[in-house]
């Protein structure tokens, strides 16, 4: 099985990655087998520093070129080691296969998967993981399985493509549901598909693979 990533970083708060969930919501077994040639694609979203905010002064001390203000006590220490920027989100998604036309409108861009036949989708308190389905809109006989996840303490995100050759798009058949699989579902959950020419396969969420059923 061979895997090719690359990552790129940008700046993101709390706030753009509710948004980005809530785009991914609204648009959207183990078998013998043999291992496919899957390529990863990750882009990874993390949270941006804080801004340079200037603090006001006034009074003694107050103007260009004044006598610093006089002190009372030392300044507290900063702290080298803070907590993740990010936190819990109150509400969590039952996990369920979305149907083709809900899933279209999803984060993932056409150039990147194309067509989109269904998607799946699970959250808990700390992330939330969709499977999006299709084909590689440059090579349509090849399947193609992208997995978007948000990191909600750490406030980034990825997108992995696997892909499936030579089963044309590939849609996912069956899944995990339910509420109470939130979190074990995103970390080791295992998702059926089928190729358009009946190629049978499973995608692994532990490992971000798959395998297809021999014969």
């Amino acid at each position: 099985m061979r895997r090719a990533a690359h990552r790129l970083t940008v700046g993101l708060g709390c706030a753009a990655a509710a948004a980005a969930i809530a785009v991914g919501i609204a648009a959207c077994g183990s078998d013998d087998g043999s291992s496919t040639t899957s390529t990863s694609t990750s882009t990874t979203t993390h949270a941006g520093g804080a801004g340079g905010g200037g603090q006001k002064t006034g009074g003694v001390g107050g103007g260009p070129g004044a006598p610093p203000k006089p002190r009372t006590s030392h300044p507290l220490p900063r702290h080298r080691h803070q907590g993740p920027p990010g936190s819990p989100m109150q509400h969590t998604y039952a996990a369920k296969i979305i149907g083709h036309s809900q899933s279209q409108g999803g984060p993932i861009q056409p150039a990147e998967l194309w067509p989109v036949t269904n998607s799946w989708r699970v959250s808990d308190h700390e992330g939330f993981t969709a499977v999006y389905a299709g084909a590689n809109p440059q090579h349509r006989d090849t399947g193609r399985l992208v997995v978007f996840r948000q990191d909600f303490i750490h406030v980034k995100q990825t997108a992995t493509d696997v892909d499936v050759p030579n089963s044309g798009p590939v849609e996912i058949t069956s899944a995990p549901t339910g509420n109470k699989v939130g979190t074990s579902a995103q970390r080791t959950g295992e998702l059926q598909f089928r190729g358009e020419n009946g190629t049978m396969g499973t995608l692994h969420l532990k490992n971000d693979t798959v395998t297809v059923a021999s014969g």
